[in-house]
This record gives C-alpha cells, sequence and structure tokens, in this order.
C-alpha cells in the first residue's frame, strides 16, 4: 500500500480540486447569474450614489431604521430576496452543472462551491449591514439572505425544513441582535443548500399564461393585439426580467423613504421631487431591461409583419406600448410604496402616485429610444446600450434632482422624439433590411 504524503500536501491538494471546482461553476453557472444580477446591481449602485453620496445618508440611519420600524424591515429584506432571487437560481439551477453530482466528488465541496458563489452575490447586502451596524451584523446578514434564497428556492416540504424556515423568519421578522440572527440563520442554511441543491434538477416547467385573444378589427385592434403578443413574449420567456424590474422599483421606494424619513419635514412638492429622483435610475434600468426582448421579438417577427402589411407607425407603439405597460404598473407601485412608508397624506399620496405613472411613462419611452438607437448588430449592442442608458440615468436624475415635478415636462418631448420620430424610423429601417433584395437588377 503506498504510503500517503504529509498533511499539509494534502490539504494544498484538496485546496487546489476545490478551486478547480470553483472555476468551474464561476465559469458555467456563474456567467449566466452575472448577466442576471448585473442590471440589477448596477440600478443599486445608481441609486446608492444618490442617496449615500455627499451629504446624504449614511448606512447607520438606513440600518436603524431598519430595527425601529417593523414595516420598514420587511419591505427591506423582501426587496433584497426578490433582488437576489433570480442570480441564486442560475447559480443552483443552471443545467450545465448538473454533470458535477455524477463526478467523485465530495458532496460538502459541491454545496461549499455553491455558497461561495452564493456569497459573492450577495455582496451589496452584505456591504450596507457592515457599514451600517458592524462587522458582525454583516456576517449575520449574509448568512440570514443566503439561507433565505436557498429556502425560496428549495420550497420546504419536510418538518426539519419548515422549523429551521420559521425560526429564520421569527428573527428577520422581531429584528433579532446580530449574534441570534447569525444562530437562527446558520441552521437553515445547512439545510436550505442542501434542499435547494438536490432538488435543482427537480424544478418542472410552468405553463404559459395566455394574454392574447379575440381583438376587434382595426387600427387600434391591431395595436392592442401586437402590443398583447409582446407582453406576452415577455411573461413567457423573460420572466426574470420582470422580476428585476419589479426589485429596482422597491429599491426606489425604499430609497425614496428612507431619504424622507431623516430629512426635515418636506411639502408635498418636495416629496414628489424626492420620490421622482428615486425613481428616475430605477425606471430607465427597469424599461431598458424590458425594451431587448420586445425588440427582439419585433426583429423576430418582422417577417410576419411584412406580410400582414403592418406600418411602421403600428409597430413603433405597438413596441412602446408593450414597454411602458409594465414601467407604469412598477411606477405606480413605487408610489403606493413611498407614500405608505413614508404616511404621507391623501393629497401628496395622490401627487406621488400620479408623478410616479407618468414619470413611468415617459422614461419607460426614453429607454426604448436608448435602446433601439444601441441596436446595429455590430457586436457592440451592448456596449452602447449600457452606455446610451448611463448618460439617460445621469440626466435624467440630474433634471429630477433640478427641476423636481418640471422635470416631467422636460423628459415629455425627448420621450416622444425618441420612442416615436426615431421608432418610426428605425422601425422602418428594420422594414427594409428585412425585405428580399430582388433576384434580376436591370443594367
Amino acid at each position: 500500500m503506498a504510503s500517503r504524503g504529509p498533511p499539509w500536501l494534502e490539504a494544498g491538494d484538496v485546496l487546489r480540486r476545490f478551486a478547480l471546482l470553483v472555476r468551474t461553476l464561476a465559469s458555467t453557472a456563474g456567467k449566466d447569474a452575472f448577466a442576471r444580477a448585473m442590471p440589477l446591481y448596477m440600478g443599486i449602485g445608481l441609486v446608492a450614489a444618490i442617496v449615500f453620496g455627499g451629504n446624504g445618508m449614511h448606512p447607520a440611519q438606513l440600518t436603524g431604521l431598519a430595527g425601529e420600524s417593523f414595516v420598514f424591515r420587511v419591505a427591506l429584506w423582501a426587496t433584497w430576496l426578490l433582488l437576489g432571487t433570480p442570480a441564486a437560481r442560475a447559480l443552483l439551477r443552471a443545467p450545465a452543472t448538473f454533470f458535477l453530482r455524477a463526478l467523485p466528488v465530495p458532496r460538502v465541496h459541491l454545496l461549499s462551491a455553491h455558497a461561495l458563489l452564493l456569497a459573492i452575490a450577495e455582496l451589496p447586502w452584505v456591504v450596507l449591514w457592515a457599514f451600517g451596524a458592524g462587522a458582525l451584523a454583516g456576517a449575520a446578514a449574509c448568512v440570514a439572505a443566503l439561507a433565505a434564497h436557498c429556502m425560496l428556492l428549495a420550497r420546504p416540504r419536510g418538518g426539519r425544513e419548515i422549523a429551521a424556515l420559521s425560526l429564520l423568519v421569527g428573527a428577520i421578522l422581531l429584528g433579532a441582535p446580530a449574534p441570534l440572527l447569525l444562530a437562527c440563520a446558520a441552521p437553515a442554511l445547512a439545510v436550505g443548500l442542501r434542499a435547494a441543491f438536490v432538488r435543482a434538477p427537480e424544478v418542472p416547467v410552468g405553463r404559459a399564461p395566455s394574454l392574447v385573444s379575440s381583438v376587434s378589427p382595426g387600427a387600434s385592434g391591431a395595436l392592442l393585439a401586437l402590443s398583447l403578443a409582446y407582453l406576452a413574449a415577455l411573461l413567457r420567456g423573460h420572466r426574470a426580467v420582470l422580476v428585476r424590474g419589479l426589485a429596482l422599483a422597491a429599491v426606489g421606494a425604499l430609497a425614496a423613504a428612507a431619504w424622507i424619513r431623516t430629512s426635515e419635514p418636506l411639502a408635498e412638492v418636495q416629496l414628489a421631487a424626492a420620490s421622482l429622483v428615486a425613481l428616475a435610475p430605477c425606471a430607465l434600468c427597469a424599461s431598458a431591461g424590458f425594451s431587448g426582448p420586445v425588440l427582439r421579438e419585433e426583429r423576430r417577427i418582422v417577417w410576419l409583419l411584412d406580410a400582414c402589411g403592418a406600418s411602421a407607425p403600428l409597430r413603433a407603439g405597438a413596441a412602446a406600448s408593450a414597454v411602458a405597460a409594465p414601467a407604469v404598473v412598477l411606477a405606480l407601485g413605487h408610489g403606493a410604496a413611498a407614500s405608505a412608508l413614508t404616511r404621507a397624506a391623501p393629497a401628496a399620496a395622490l401627487r406621488l402616485l400620479a408623478g410616479a405613472a407618468l414619470a413611468g411613462l415617459l422614461l419607460s419611452a426614453v429607454a426604448l429610444g436608448c435602446v433601439r438607437w444601441s441596436q446595429r448588430q455590430d457586436g457592440r449592442d451592448s456596449s452602447r446600450v449600457l452606455l446610451s442608458v448611463l448618460a439617460a440615468v445621469a440626466a435624467a436624475t440630474a433634471t429630477a434632482w433640478t427641476l423636481g415635478e418640471l422635470a416631467l415636462a422636460a423628459w415629455a418631448p425627448v420621450a416622444a422624439l425618441l420612442a416615436w420620430r426615431a421608432g418610426v424610423a428605425r422601425a422602418a429601417g428594420v422594414r427594409r433590411a428585412a425585405s428580399p433584395a430582388p433576384l434580376v437588377r436591370g443594367r
């Protein structure tokens, strides 16, 4: 029998194999998780720069508010769990990683590698609590968020899993101190991570909803039918984009509420301005996420639109409507959440709702115009989309900060120009590009 090497050599070999396992996961599931998380984290970074930058809030004020207010604490945790679920799902349920389960790799190594990548996805949450309440609070928040995401993906079944989840939820809802939260979250993480890992290949495929039904003929009927077709494609194939949009709207509402509640008493005009400043980057990033799938669907069915004789204005209007519908709904949710969290008076709440809905409509048109302008099929579309949306975010936030509600009047002509004039021109260009060239040319 061959003699075993020194313990440090064996430990080094284990570490090398574990590093190789982590690199394999990062190069497969990690890429998908990064693609899903990047728009969210970009939106979080923009909101954080506005709220915490300069003479703004300190993270301790936000974490302190979460410790004092039950409603705000629940909203903050729910928002982060919603934000991090797409990345966690991509890391744990990526089919490209299922082959690792058949290899002679210890289960504890696989679970540890997944936990490490999941912890990286939780970094914004950890940084908030570490800077706001200390290193121990950051560690407790990390473990609790990891456990909650794993439990959400595992869908607890047995008594042990339900008991661990109940302990974790109770600690979060009651605002337990960091040591107690860490003690309650650790067993939930151990149980939830294993359950989510084991059940990942068993997740059934849900049934796609049907949105498009019989629509009356005519120009308005054609516009409604095409808009609903785009929305159905968005719902069926890109639900993660809608979830990210919902999470961004929640981030904006929480940022506005925290900003307003930690400032001096504000008048209705100032409340509306603060809501618009927090909403602008979130609405633009979310609408840009909606625009990509809608425009891809438009290019995919261009042959059908040509066969039906759909005009360029009809195509541009349907795409704008499909992007605006979820954006306005999310903006209304932002306004309602900001009104509830700040306990605004009825008149102020209606003002917040109206301003948020109009802002969602206008900013969705701006984002659609930016994405449509950026898509030229030359391999650099992603860079142009990122730069154009960032420029729009900077301009919209600056106008909301300086003009308040008057920024809506400044956004209106830009939205009309980008979504209508430029949209019609680009849709006509796509139509001409998709038309077949003549087989025989005259001399």
